[in-house]
């Protein structure tokens, strides 16, 4: 029997007394805390197979022009991020949503607020973890398929009939249907809704926001 790894809240804020306030409310609640003065001892800390959140002041300076929330972007850091800022407006709410943060709390804050916060962080890194976890073992089974049979799954995918498929390959109907159930016993797809939203988990199919 596996035991799961420890949630981990990591604080990175210029403040120590903030840090140790912050400290002492989520170890009392039984959580894990690693908190650090800033950016680059956050990126030396950072231990990504353990989950996790990270409370990040605004503040915290990135590196060159880039803010703190653009750099974590850069280097693939998916970490849930609650940013932490001392005048709070819709602005502000706007431009730290669209550089990635889940979600932003103003100082002095409420200790349930902040607890909340962390606690819906966590749950949203765990969704997260399931997620491309789903997608690596996904991405296997798609790299067993042959060429062909990756041709085929994507114009199955795109909703392309079994005769379109042939004349576009230059295949015979009967081939492209033995390719077909071969791509869905590979990609273990029970049904093209389940083979469908498998492209799209992968990418292969691209949806209309894209």
């Amino acid at each position: 029997m596996t035991t799961s790894k420890p949630m981990l809240v990591y604080i990175v804020d210029s403040d120590p007394a903030l840090r140790e306030t912050v400290c002492t409310l989520l170890e009392s609640v039984g959580l894990q805390v690693c908190a650090l003065a800033d950016l680059n001892a956050f990126l030396d800390a950072y231990q990504p197979r353990q989950p996790g959140c990270l409370l990040l002041d605004i503040l915290t300076p990135g590196r060159g022009e880039l803010s703190a929330l653009q750099v974590l972007a850069d280097k693939g850091i998916n970490l849930p991020v609650i940013v932490v800022t001392q005048h709070g407006n819709v602005a502000t709410a706007v431009t730290v949503m669209k550089q990635g943060a889940m979600d932003f709390i103003e100082k002095p804050f409420n200790d349930q607020v902040l607890l909340d916060c962390v606690h819906n962080a966590l749950a949203e890194d765990a969704v997260r973890r399931r997620a491309r976890a789903r997608r690596r073992i996904i991405q296997r089974r798609f790299e067993t398929l042959t060429p062909r049979e990756q041709e085929v799954l994507k114009q199955v995918a795109e909703g392309l009939s079994n005769r379109q498929i042939a004349d576009s390959l230059n295949l015979s109907r009967k081939t492209v249907e033995v390719h077909r159930a071969k791509v869905m016993q590979k990609m273990e797809a029970e049904t093209l809704s389940q083979l469908i939203r498998m492209a799209m988990l992968m990418g292969v199919l691209k949806t209309y926001d894209d």
